[in-house]
């Protein structure tokens, strides 16, 4: 049973439009300290603690998993692998995950989903592109848009405001 908490999630603006259209149904996020749970809200937000702030959805929360992120040698290359609980994706659902989880800007012959995730998780410092890399260990927190709640309806919008 949730405890009635809000899961407060923020995006940056490149994965906005995937949440609000729904095709963006989980994101992956360094562990809590108070980890989300079933049936809780997830408050999505672009440019969170912004004047820009702005509510992209309020979903039930429908699934926490845990997620491992890392590389692995494939012939000369280095290849992200992705481990949603205990089963570690092939390279073809890894990269539909990355597909799921936004990263679409690079649909090119040299470089797919995966390969843009890659960039984002090095460019974070979260990864180094490397045998050396320590594996991320975070959550994959997935929710529904089914039975929408929009943005502009309910009691509960919150308003960002500049602290002086």
């Amino acid at each position: 049973m949730a405890r009635g908490w809000r899961v407060l999630l923020g995006f940056k603006r490149r994965f906005a439009a995937f949440v609000e259209d729904g095709s963006k149904p989980h994101t992956i996020r360094a562990p809590r300290k108070t980890r989300p749970r079933v049936g809780e809200i997830c408050y999505c937000y672009v440019d969170p603690r912004q004047k820009t702030m702005r509510l992209l959805g309020r979903w039930p929360c429908v699934k926490v998993e845990p997620v491992t992120l890392d590389f692995e040698r494939c012939g000369i290359a280095y290849v992200l692998r992705i481990t949603v609980g205990d089963q570690t994706l092939t390279t073809d659902e890894a990269a539909a995950l990355a597909w799921r989880d936004g990263f679409r800007s690079l649909p090119t012959v040299t470089s797919s989903a995966l390969d843009e995730m890659a960039q984002f998780w090095i460019s974070s410092g979260r990864l180094t592109d490397d045998l050396n890399s320590r594996p991320w260990h975070g959550e994959l927190i997935h929710w529904s848009t089914k039975g929408e709640d929009s943005p502009d309806t309910g009691t509960n919008n919150v308003t960002a405001r500049r602290s002086e």
